[in-house]
């Protein structure tokens, strides 16, 4: 195999020396190129971060003040947004007590409870927007380390009736235009037309001191309960109290709210007395009945302005039941046909009728006693007054027929009672039957129908006879017959149970 070797020529090495040398200075070229840009572009990148710098700290620099002045607007418009709408319900404050349309009002003597922060509103009590929410106007708070309810016994419309009736009434005698009237003034004339002038004997026995008393209202004739501020069909009538009038009744009374407010003119006490007997006569039933001479109500405090103070007792029977155990269901059944029995065996010769009795009328105190909180619907008979009346079948008993529910077959809760069979008859077991149209309803809340154990049903046999009788009985005295042998055999059960 032959190998070929080539001579290169002087021309060719010359030529390839010149080649070499020009990529050589080309690629020096090159490299000094891109170090150049290689700087200019660190150049660059160091401008840019440079003016990035200069740009933050600028924008820092004009929005610290502005969070700084978004900080205090927001400090002071909430500080002014207190003092303006203020979030805490004041229970000191005019408007909510109204002491300014006394005497038109409930009272005075705790006043200065509330004045000096005796009395502090506690759950959702404390928060003013509730009066916005809370349409009955009861609110919860402490007393002297004790949980009370505030009341102002009625709705705000209920309340602007009154008194745009006081002041209706009191126009002509007054003879001013209603306009220029106040409430707190109007009151006193108003009070005036029904009050006299009575002669009590002093110590020695002699008749000189003279006492002004509250004149009986008769319903029948006395404008105030025939004055249409509500509309025709729900007229303004007053309290429950001036059911069954009676002036031995109303003396009564205004003996026992005199009493609870002593040191206070008896003039401004009739005013007091006058302005609940057209509102609501709650605080009348429970200081003339009073919780610790054992009545089943709950203590009354007192009152400043239009606001009362009252125990707070525990939860009503509806949300009590669901937890209660068979025990404490038969003892709460026991308990309620003893007020039943109470209420009408009565004292001082007067009955008590509690005409809107449910579930949610009666609290249920931590050890277990039961008390009715809701004073407004219960009526007051005088027993002497029929006995010297005599009016028609006076002494005939009364069995309640539930008449005028019958449109309402649907509604086991619907109870009627008849107002005229109350005033003039000396026995009517309309408490028996309320009490046992709760207890023995279809509903069967206690579980007293259907939820018994078959040992007691054996050791009791005529229990649902009882039962049956207390709840629908039409003859006269069988009702009361039943509720007493009830209250034997649930005795028996709550210390065996």
């Amino acid at each position: 195999m032959r190998r070929r070797r080539r001579v290169i020529s002087a021309s060719e090495k010359l030529y390839s020396t010149l080649k070499m040398r020009f990529r050589t200075e080309i690629f020096k070229e090159r490299i000094s190129l891109e170090s150049g840009e290689k700087q200019q572009l660190l150049e660059s990148k160091g401008d840019i971060s440079k003016n990035q710098k200069k740009e933050s700290r600028f924008c820092c620099s004009i929005m610290t003040p502005i969070l700084v002045w978004i900080a205090i607007f927001g400090v002071f418009s909430t500080a002014l947004l207190r003092s303006a709408i203020p979030i805490y319900l004041n229970v000191a404050d005019e408007k909510f007590l109204e002491i300014k349309k006394c005497p038109a009002c409930f009272g005075v003597q705790l006043c200065p409870a509330f004045l000096t922060g005796d009395i502090v509103p506690e759950t959702w009590s404390r928060y003013k927007a509730t009066q916005l929410l809370n349409k009955r106007n009861v609110y919860f708070a402490t007393f002297k380390d004790k949980h009370v309810v505030l009341k102002k016994l009625g709705h705000n419309a209920k309340l602007e009736q009154l008194d745009r009736h006081i002041l209706e009434q009191s126009v002509g005698l007054l003879r001013r235009p209603i306009e220029q009237l106040s409430v707190s003034t109007a009151v006193r004339p108003y009070t005036h037309q029904n009050v006299w002038v009575d002669r009590v004997k002093d110590l020695q026995g002699n008749c000189s001191t003279l006492v002004h008393r509250l004149r009986n209202f008769d319903p029948a004739s006395h404008d105030l309960r025939s004055n249409a501020l509500e509309g025709s069909a729900d007229l303004f009538q007053g309290s429950d109290l001036l059911i069954c009038p009676s002036q031995r009744k109303l003396s009564y009374i205004e003996n026992e709210f005199v009493k609870n407010n002593f040191g206070l003119y008896r003039l401004t006490c009739l005013y007091n007395l006058m302005t609940l007997l057209l509102l609501n006569s709650e605080p009348l039933i429970f200081q003339s009945f009073p919780a610790n001479k054992g009545w089943p109500f709950p203590v009354y405090y007192g009152a400043c302005g239009r606001v009362i103070v009252e125990e707070y007792v525990g939860p009503n029977l509806a949300q009590w039941l669901p937890d209660a155990s068979l025990t404490e269901r038969i003892d709460a059944a026991l308990q309620m046909l003893k007020i039943a029995d109470k209420f009408t065996n009565g004292t001082a010769g007067f009955r008590l009728y509690v005409t809107d009795l449910s579930l949610y009328n009666i609290a249920v105190s931590l050890d277990g006693i039961l008390k009715i909180v809701d004073g407004e619907n219960i009526v007051v008979v005088d027993l002497e007054k029929i006995e010297n009346d005599r009016p028609n079948n006076f002494d005939v008993p009364y069995a309640s027929d539930n008449a005028g529910c019958e449109h309402l077959p649907s509604d086991p809760h619907c109870v009627s009672y008849s107002e005229q069979d109350m005033c003039y008859r000396l026995y009517n077991d309309h408490n028996y039957f309320a009490v046992c149209r709760e207890l023995f309803s279809p509903l069967d809340s206690f579980g007293l129908m259907n939820g018994l154990p078959d040992y007691i049903l054996e050791r009791f046999p005529l229990i649902h006879k009882y039962q049956s009788d207390c709840y629908s009985s039409s003859t006269p005295g069988a009702r009361e017959e039943a509720a007493k042998n009830l209250i034997s055999i649930y005795g028996e059960m709550v210390s065996t149970v």
